[in-house]
């Protein structure tokens, strides 16, 4: 009988069965099994108010679901559950007849339940429940495809005028009787039993007998509570919520599958990773936690959002787990690898760590972006900087793993700080820089001051084509170079013309000190993290929300180079100087070209700062001023005459002028 199930029931059902057979997927139905029953369970262990689910005795893959609703009444839905249940969306019928835009006969259109954009296998089956009453009660609904808000009491009027009312003035279900569950016209909810405040009548001699027990005994109790539970009794008694925090207990209840279910001691977690890109492979991940056994047996291929992924990779997360999941994690790393066609040829295939970290922080910047603009999203900016770091330290907690049972892997690090370094560190000795910050964080120095000024110096260098072509921050004038040895608009245009890849910069820079401890072995890093689950450290989370809005807020050099660690400041006279120098460093590294003389980039220049100097061998001639007056004079207005920055192209294949988008610079790179 499956009416009424419990933990123990649970647990006398097959263990995993990856651990069982090497057969795959002639045991895969037996999580899938287990996961229904899970979810079953804990409807009836905690029911929710107005729902009522009636699971059949003879096959508990089928059951009848009464919600109580204020303007229908209550209304009977049957629900079948097929054997790739929560791989897709059970199927439920409404037998309950009532007017509504989304009910047609027996059939709900609801997308949780008919798209497969709107199921996901992390929903359970209490979650699914409670939507359908929030898809009855409420009094508006939002169509998709463009239909817009329907309001439902509208709706029922208008029905109610334009037919014969057949449900009676209230509006109630027509009459169902169903002998399975006892449904009828004056069927009503059994009451609840009432849980009793367990809490509230603990005697002091219980009390005092619970602190005896050692910490790990207490552990084994809460584990057969639900957490809301456990939480409850935290607040009464003080050393219970000492031992939950102590142990980080209500953080390991979330390490778990979100498909199956099953967590970090039963099976091996890892997350999705999507290869995008082609030539220049882009990694990425939603970092939901999902099981070996999922991505494998089941072909999850989604994340709780509806991302698709193709590759799985293994997380460390405790020793147990890390000893357990290691062989698999090499295995993952090396198919990563291949799949994504990473050129680069890291020891241990790192290089996919590299890149995945990179990648975090560049979609935490683009996010954070929009955070900045859109405050009213769902998703806000300490949501998303959450997350991110949460990432960032989970990919930092698996390369610490790798590199410190690998020395090659620290070798390779070492050995690329140090030719960056000595030079040459052009594009095609190193591609991303971002890169090159992940892998000295497993360095033997570091992040050291020398390294950070070495890729402020290349980034702003690699930055210059950008600055001045149209296709990036269209700002030509700034390839003028003036005479002036402070120049405030040279200092504040640059930083202007490539903000995004600034501040994508001060943000790798943050993300990476904060995993790089000062005074901390790569050792005692790894250790920290797998006693914290692979967590950041406490008080990282805030001090990072903190210092990202700081980082929104530079905009300038001088603030620049603080946030990345620069302890003696240029003065304006020398980075006035070195911008200027960039310009042409950036022709003779044939990052970019110079299509214009000295006299035409005045002329723009001038139009642009009104009493920047002449610099010696300008000379404006009759023939400039014609060039000027016929073309360049009304570059604003659409003429697209002027010559591409880019080495070899003519002209900008995708000119866009400065009065049709902002003078922000292009986003999100720095390599």
């Amino acid at each position: 009988e499956y009416r009424f199930l419990d933990s123990h029931s649970l647990k006398d059902l097959p263990s995993n069965p990856l651990a069982m057979s090497a057969s795959n997927k002639a045991f895969a139905p037996n999580s899938l099994h287990r996961r229904l029953l899970s979810d079953i369970a804990e409807i009836q262990q905690d029911p929710y108010p107005n729902v009522h689910l009636h699971v059949d005795e003879q096959d508990f893959r089928k059951a009848c679901l009464i919600l109580s609703t204020e303007a229908y009444g209550p209304l009977h839905l049957f629900i079948e559950f097929g054997n790739d249940y929560p791989l897709y969306a059970p199927q439920v019928s409404i037998q309950s007849e009532i007017v509504h835009p989304n009910i047609y006969g027996d059939y709900i259109c609801a997308s949780i339940l008919n798209t497969v954009e709107g199921w996901t296998p992390a929903y359970t089956l209490k979650g699914v429940l409670i939507q359908l009453l929030s898809f009855f009660a409420s009094e508006s609904l939002e169509q998709d495809h463009g239909g817009g808000v329907v309001d439902l009491r509208d709706f029922r009027s208008a029905q109610k005028a334009g037919e014969d009312w057949r449900f009676g003035k209230n509006c109630k279900a027509h009459e169902h009787f169903c002998e399975t569950c006892g449904y009828g016209p004056d069927w009503t909810p059994a009451p609840l039993a009432k849980r009793s405040n367990t809490a509230a009548k603990v005697s002091a001699a219980t009390v005092s007998r619970l602190l005896a027990l050692p910490d790990e005994v207490v552990l084994l109790m809460l584990e057969e509570m639900p957490t809301k539970d456990v939480l409850a009794l935290a607040d009464a008694l003080p050393f219970v919520k000492r031992t939950v925090h102590s142990y980080d207990f209500i953080r390991t209840r979330e390490l778990q599958c979100f498909c199956l279910k099953k967590s970090y001691m039963d099976a091996k977690l890892g997350i999705g990773i999507s290869v995008t890109g082609g030539n220049k492979p882009v990694l990425r991940s939603e970092f939901d936690l999902l099981s070996q056994e999922a991505f494998f047996q089941h072909d999850v291929r989604r994340s709780v959002q509806g991302v698709a992924f193709d590759k799985w990779l293994p997380l460390p997360i405790n020793r147990r787990h890390w000893r357990g999941a290691k062989s698999t994690a090499v295995a993952c790393l090396r198919g990563v690898h291949s799949h994504a066609g990473i050129r680069s040829n890291e020891p241990g295939d790192v290089d996919v760590l590299y890149s995945l970290m990179n990648n975090v922080v560049v979609q935490f910047c683009a996010d954070a972006e929009k955070g900045f603009r859109h405050s009213d999203k769902r998703s806000t900016l300490n949501h998303v900087s959450e997350k991110a770091v949460e990432a960032y330290f989970a990919c930092f907690h698996l390369l610490l793993c790798m590199a410190t049972e690998n020395t090659e892997i620290i070798k390779a690090a070492n050995k690329m700080v140090k030719r960056f370094l000595t030079g040459p560190h052009t594009k095609k000795q190193f591609p991303d820089l971002g890169h090159l910050l992940v892998a000295a964080l497993i360095s033997d120095d570091g992040l050291t001051e020398p390294l950070i000024f070495q890729i402020i110096k290349e980034a702003i260098l690699r930055n210059v084509v950008w600055m001045l072509d149209s296709k990036g921050a269209d700002m030509a004038e700034l390839a003028y170079l003036e005479p002036t040895a402070i120049s405030e608009y040279r200092l504040a245009k640059t930083f202007e013309a490539s903000r995004t890849s600034y501040r994508l910069l001060m943000f790798l820079k943050l993300f990476s000190s904060s995993a790089r401890q000062p005074g901390k072995s790569l050792v005692n890093l790894r250790e920290t993290l797998f006693d914290s689950h692979g967590a950041p450290p406490p008080g990282v989370p805030a001090v990072m929300a903190r210092r990202i809005r700081e980082v929104r807020a530079i905009d300038g050099f001088p603030g620049f180079l603080r946030a990345m660690g620069i302890i003696q400041i240029p003065s304006k006279t020398q980075f006035t100087a070195f911008l200027r120098r960039t310009v042409a460093d950036s022709m003779e590294a044939g990052y970019s070209v110079m299509p214009l003389s000295q006299s035409k980039l005045y002329m723009i220049r001038k139009v642009r700062e009104r009493d920047v100097e002449v610099a010696q061998g300008v000379s404006i001639t009759e023939a400039m001023i014609t060039w000027y007056n016929r073309g360049e004079k009304w570059y604003w207005n659409g003429w697209n005459g002027r010559p591409t920055f880019f080495p070899g192209r003519l002209t900008s294949s995708t000119a866009v002028h400065r009065n049709d988008r902002s003078r922000g610079g292009r986003g999100g790179r720095i390599g």
